[in-house]
């Protein structure tokens, strides 16, 4: 860098020289009205109406320099920082996702760790973010981001020194500290401070009390002297980035809907040839039936790619247009846009030319009532052109000009057909079959709907306390479990807090959707089963698709009754829940559960888990609404009959 200085208001372009590998490197510029402006802690040189005109604007733009001499490179982060905050500390606001999170050291060179015992290894620092008390000069409270807890302490009009002062708790326990800046030996830092019991700030500091060595499985302690005097109440907190700390999880799921491979001179694939098109001969209802082309391009798409004279990849018309480049307003073409990209119209005769696509093998293509999808993204498309491509149902699918080197695979689906397809992500999904490894301190979100309305059955494969059930599900949440049998009653326990792999039914107080859990220990465990005498709860954690119908397989539903899946051998239920057991023969008239102190009886009307697979299905005001019950809750008409959806 040469100068370290921008030049006054008559030349504004920055006096500064980067080498090539700007990219490479952090530049940090910092703008306050004492300074001024400064790179990298080098003071830079402004013309002080420059400066002024400057600090006099609240609101800042950044944003690099367009055309000659602009500058390359990525903003990694822009912060505003307290001038009064203490040394190193940079406040966040967001208490789920903080902006800002620190390692914390003291002076002698010891780390903290998420129990908040002291460590040396880097792989086992923890991260902190503080936050402002409102109202209250230089009092903050300090989150343990690693452990998703807060720290607090017991509140005392005294503090005795010693080792185990604070500790980690909930959001409705954390303690305020005071923090100030300190220094000794030429280091600068902080020390920390608790309040007594009349609100004041005590004489005692955050110390691993007898030093570091002696507290690897103690929490910070407290001692007398301050970070002025002592380097072990002296913390150095350094900014890092926030960790990832989701949960890895597999999720397959399962299929949905129907699909039919279509033939080709009695052949599921076929060999795209120039100008010779498969011919949809099979009429389509495009109301309830979607049109799927795969393209397997088979690693020869870059061979074929010409970027002067594209070749065709797909081409979809009706069955009485001729496959040449004569615009027509109902046929959709794409072709190669380079060696890594495709192009081309959805529907060409309204120019919706698409932008530029990765190129990904195999090219999943669908045509649907709403529109064309590449993939799962749905393009633009004119509605116009969209019902004449839609009003032709036969269809000629191939390619002209060049022939294309692709193979074609053609299904003809249920509109609510949707293949099975696998996951890898922090989500627990309730339609799928779902793997994964004990897993400590990680973030996951359940894929999963609570009603306030009913009792949910309940299983996940963590432990959820009280106060996070009561923050995810609502004060107030009734969670019980099977506790035991008398004659043909079950009886159902309350609990205060969820164990991991044990099931549950739960009664939120409101709708709870697709919840996120932050800093909890899955267990790679199966999920368990409880229960006495014959009759027992099951935990699942994935899609059940052997749920037998013979009777001894029941799940809670509507009402608070236990109904009893409806098919020939075996039936369909949804992961992160629990079914019952009975033994064979029982008694459904006798069968009663407790919960509460109310007791129901079994009802034997039988409902849907697995729907049938070429039934259609009407909701109660007789409106047609697919033939999958995938995805549906409450009653609906089958075949002339009532079923219920759980």
């Amino acid at each position: 860098m040469r100068g370290n200085k921008f030049t006054g208001k008559n030349n504004l372009k920055p006096d500064i020289t980067l080498g090539s590998s700007y990219d490479k490197t952090n530049i940090t510029i910092e703008i306050d009205n004492e300074n001024g402006l400064t790179v990298n802690g080098n003071s830079t040189t402004l013309t002080a109406t420059f400066l002024t005109e400057l600090l006099n604007n609240s609101n800042l733009t950044f944003a690099s320099q367009e055309g000659s001499g602009r500058m390359h490179g990525t903003y990694k982060s822009v912060k505003v920082v307290s001038k009064t905050a203490p040394s190193g500390i940079v406040t966040s606001t967001n208490e789920t996702t903080p902006e800002h999170v620190f390692t914390m050291r003291n002076a002698n060179g010891d780390y903290v760790n998420s129990n908040l015992y002291r460590t040396l290894a880097a792989s086992d620092y923890a991260q902190f973010a503080f936050y402002e008390v409102s109202g209250k000069a230089n009092a903050y409270y300090i989150y343990n981001y690693s452990a998703k807890k807060w720290l607090k302490y017991t509140t005392s009009a005294t503090y005795t020194v010693g080792k185990d002062f604070v500790s980690n708790g909930e959001k409705s326990e954390r303690s305020e500290f005071y923090i100030t800046n300190a220094a000794k030996g030429g280091v600068n830092g902080v020390q920390i401070q608790p309040y007594n019991a009349a609100g004041n700030a005590a004489n005692n500091y955050l110390n691993f009390y007898a030093g570091g060595d002696q507290n690897t499985n103690h929490t910070i302690g407290n001692w007398t002297d301050g970070g002025n005097n002592d380097l072990g109440s002296l913390w150095l907190f350094t900014e890092v980035e926030i960790a990832n700390n989701n949960a890895v999880i597999t999720s397959t799921t399962i299929p949905t809907g129907t699909s039919t491979n279509l033939t080709y001179n009695g052949q599921t694939t076929w060999k795209a040839t120039k100008n010779t098109p498969w011919e949809v001969t099979t009429p389509i209802d495009w109301n309830t039936q979607q049109l799927i082309v795969t393209v397997d391009l088979n690693g020869v798409y870059a061979a074929d790619a010409e970027t002067t004279h594209p070749r065709m990849i797909l081409c979809v018309t009706g069955a009485d247009d001729e496959l040449g480049w004569t615009l027509n307003t109902g046929r959709s073409v794409f072709y190669n846009q380079s060696a890594t990209k495709i192009q081309g119209y959805v529907l060409e005769g309204d120019n919706s030319n698409t932008d530029p696509q990765p190129y990904t093998n195999p090219l999943v293509f669908r045509y649907t009532k709403d529109g064309l999808y590449l993939g799962n993204t749905l393009s633009k498309h004119n509605a116009t052109c969209l019902s004449k491509l839609l009003s032709q149902k036969n269809i000629k699918i191939g390619a002209n000009n060049e022939a294309c080197s692709g193979t074609y695979t053609i299904q003809l689906a249920s509109n609510d057909y949707a293949p099975a397809q696998t996951y890898s992500d922090n989500i627990l999904r309730e339609t799928a079959t779902v793997s994964f490894n004990s897993q400590n301190n990680v973030d996951v979100q359940l894929e999963r709907t609570l009603s306030p309305e009913y009792w949910n059955t309940f299983c996940v494969p963590f432990t959820i306390s009280a106060d996070v059930i009561k923050e995810k599900f609502g004060e107030g949440t009734q969670v019980c479990t099977f506790g035991s049998m008398e004659g043909t009653v079950m009886n159902f326990a309350h609990s205060t807090s969820i164990e991991a792999g044990k099931p549950y039914i739960v009664k939120p107080t409101k709708e709870v959707v697709n919840p996120s859990f932050t800093g909890v220990n899955i267990e790679a465990t199966a999920a368990k089963q409880v229960g006495a005498n014959g009759y027992f709860m099951q935990g699942i954690y994935s899609v059940k698709t052997d749920l037998t119908t013979d009777g001894t397989n029941l799940f809670l539903g509507d009402g608070n009754k236990f109904y009893k899946p409806l098919g020939t051998t075996t039936a369909k239920m949804k992961g992160l829940r629990a079914f019952f057991i009975v033994p064979q023969g029982t008694n459904f008239a006798a069968l009663r559960a407790n919960i509460d102190g109310a007791t129901t009886a079994i009802d034997e009307l039988t409902t849907v888990v697995e729907q049938p697979t070429d039934n259609r299905i009407y909701n109660l005001q007789g409106q047609f609404v697919g033939t999958s019950f995938e995805g549906l809750h409450g009653v609906y008409v089958q075949n002339g009959k009532k079923v219920l959806v759980k």
